[in-house]
């Protein structure tokens, strides 16, 4: 609730500024004015761009209920934190009538400040009490998130129709961790834990509200070129994780396959800095909800069943900073 408010009360800032200024295009014009290039014409073109992107306080989690009595829901809970450093590449294409932008996404940092959950109802006299409590420092061995999008309309629409396909994967490992029971007993868990893989699909339906602000002042004699950005997009979720307990016997893996939705919002400001150079600010938040079947395999014990029950939920807010460059 308090990332929507901040959301909102970003939107309402940054519109309150663009209509300060009339709503009008903006541009960069160092020392003396020149002819004004915020126009869809002359912005129309390919372009790529570099961007660092931070995660905050964001995670993916999965839980699972007992199948047998007394069916405790859940039975397990884990959740693993995403807030690393990441890199993106991205490329598109502006038209009159069209855009289009694909990004890609990749994680530059591993380990995570906090720490990964692992939570157990597993006394079937308490079923709603939590009996088992761990959690163990986390390594995002691998984060891969693709982005693709098309946007319809001219870009001076105050409103244009966007649809596109996002993919997202985390590989997390868990190690060295502490673990504690109801009756106070703890114990040190070295070494790796968990690993941990997470898979979503997204494909989405949603619309890019603009804006402009024509010769925004910035410093001295400097006017700048401001376009702000507001998306928002729903979207239809299939999900996929493994989860292998490496401090189990034989091979303990269980499997989730989900389905449901993700409500996404992002915040942009591009400001043109000079003729070949524009920089690029985004705020973003997306929270997903997901849920399906649960399967548990274990080839030294024959363990291989299926149940309904499974559910996977992830938030996920990231602000970046990007160099946008036209060719």
């Amino acid at each position: 609730m308090r990332v929507h408010c901040c959301l909102v009360v970003v939107v309402l800032v940054l519109f309150g500024v663009a209509d300060a200024a009339n709503g009008q295009a903006f541009q960069i014009v160092p020392q003396t004015p020149v002819p004004a290039r915020g126009s869809d014409q002359n912005t129309a073109g390919h372009y790529s761009s570099l961007g660092l992107i931070k995660y905050l306080n964001s995670f993916t989690s999965y839980q699972f209920p007992n199948p047998f009595p007394p069916g405790q829901d859940p039975l397990s809970r884990l959740e693993f934190p995403i807030d690393q450093w990441f890199g993106e590449l991205a490329a598109g294409y502006r038209a009159h009538w069209w855009s289009m932008h694909g990004q890609a996404r990749v994680n530059l940092t591993r380990e995570s400040p906090r720490l990964m959950q692992d939570s157990d109802w597993d006394d079937e006299t308490q079923p709603g009490q939590k009996t088992i409590f761990s959690e163990s420092k986390s390594r995002l061995n691998r984060g891969l998130l693709v982005d693709l999008h098309l946007a319809l309309a001219p870009t001076d629409f105050i409103v244009r129709p966007v649809v596109g396909w996002r993919y997202q994967y985390f590989y997390f490992t868990t190690h060295d961790g502490y673990q504690e029971d109801l009756g106070g007993n703890g114990w040190n868990l070295p070494g790796d834990g968990i690993d941990f893989r997470q898979t979503f699909y997204h494909t989405y339906v949603g619309g890019v509200a603009s804006t402009r602000v024509r010769e925004l002042p910035f410093f001295g004699r400097v006017r700048g070129e401001l376009r702000l950005e507001a998306q928002f997009d729903y979207a239809f979720v299939n999900a996929v994780n493994e989860d292998l307990h490496l401090l189990r016997e034989g091979e303990r893996i269980t499997r989730e396959n989900t389905r449901g939705h993700c409500w996404h919002m992002a915040l942009s400001a591009r400001l043109r800095w000079c003729e070949r150079v524009t920089m690029r600010f985004d705020g973003d938040f997306q929270r997903i909800i997901t849920d399906g079947d649960h399967t548990l395999t274990n080839r030294a014990f024959g363990l291989d069943f299926s149940f309904n029950g499974s559910r996977v939920w992830s938030d996920q807010m990231s602000l970046s900073a990007t160099a946008e460059f036209p060719f």
